[in-house]
């Protein structure tokens, strides 16, 4: 993958994500892994009377888990074999029509979101995708590399980088094809959302 000069967000959308994220982060060092009560603000606007996602879907990474300190191992990355990420989670509200969900990077870039992956369809009853493989009927869209698919790729030179997945339970279908623009999704998802999931990991790059 190409290198990214990586930028810090502007105050606004940094503030709005790190305040999303840290009540159910562990990784961050914001406290604990999960919360079913948080309110999540999104950076994307919104007024005061709109409602905001609710943080109660129980979402895990099982091998991060499986391998402690919420590491994310190297084959889940262009420094292994950059095969996707298996994913599991509970607590689907009733009324979900479908399920979507990201892989976000929090370094991001030019002061926008940076998306690893970014897939829709998932089916309301289902309750994992596993590593590498998609259940039938998934649509991918593009990643901010500007590819079709999965990667996480940190930039030559990084160190420890943070990721977020972040599933959201929507009341209706959503329109896309694959290849679709994750940022543009993320936050239709974001409006039309009243349920969201989140964990996160970190990955360290070998030393050169």
């Amino acid at each position: 993958m190409a290198a990214f000069d990586r930028t810090r967000l502007r105050g606004v959308e940094r503030r709005l994500l790190l305040g999303a994220l840290c009540p159910v982060m562990a990784v961050a060092g914001c406290g604990a892994s999960r919360s079913t009560t948080t309110t999540i603000h999104s950076e994307s606007a919104r007024t005061a009377s709109q409602p905001v996602p609710a943080a109660s879907i129980d979402v895990s990474i099982p091998t991060v888990l499986r391998e402690g300190e919420n590491y994310i191992p190297k084959r889940y990355t262009c420094d292994g074999a950059d095969i996707s990420l298996s994913v599991r989670w509970s607590r689907i509200p009733p009324g979900t029509a479908e399920l979507v969900m990201f892989v976000l990077n929090l370094q991001p870039v030019h002061g926008h979101l940076f998306f690893d992956w970014a897939i829709a369809g998932l089916n309301a009853s289902s309750h994992a995708i596993f590593a590498g493989t998609l259940p039938t009927g998934v649509i991918v869209g593009r990643n901010s590399f500007g590819t079709v698919g999965y990667s996480i790729c940190p930039a030559k030179g990084a160190g420890e980088e943070h990721y977020v997945v972040r599933l959201v339970a929507l009341p209706h279908r959503l329109a896309v094809r694959t290849g679709f623009d994750a940022e543009a999704l993320y936050r239709e998802a974001e409006r039309s959302a009243s349920v969201v999931g989140l964990t996160g990991g970190v990955y360290k790059p070998p030393r050169a």
